[in-house]
């Protein structure tokens, strides 16, 4: 099983120097993902310390959509639960 780790992506920073905004860069992982049998967010995934919680997701979820695969088992659901009560 191949497992890729990423980390420190800052998806939402109102700054917008989270790299994945940018096509390129978001090519490159997308390319890692598909060579992959799982994908392991490890921390720092949103930037949270420039707004609310609702606007680090709306900002961070074109590329989660991205990387989330079909029948991908999410191991973090209750994590998402939690922060969509938070938004």
């Amino acid at each position: 099983m191949r497992t890729l780790v990423v980390s420190d992506l800052h998806l939402g920073a109102r700054t917008g120097v989270d790299l994945l905004r940018r096509p390129a860069a978001r090519a490159a992982l997308l390319e890692r993902v598909d060579g992959a049998d799982r994908l392991v967010l490890l921390g720092d995934t949103l930037e949270l310390r420039h707004g609310p919680v609702r606007e680090a997701l709306a900002a961070a979820r074109p590329v989660l959509e991205a990387v989330d695969r079909p029948g991908a088992k999410r191991v973090d659901d209750d994590v998402g639960a939690a922060l969509r009560g938070a938004a």
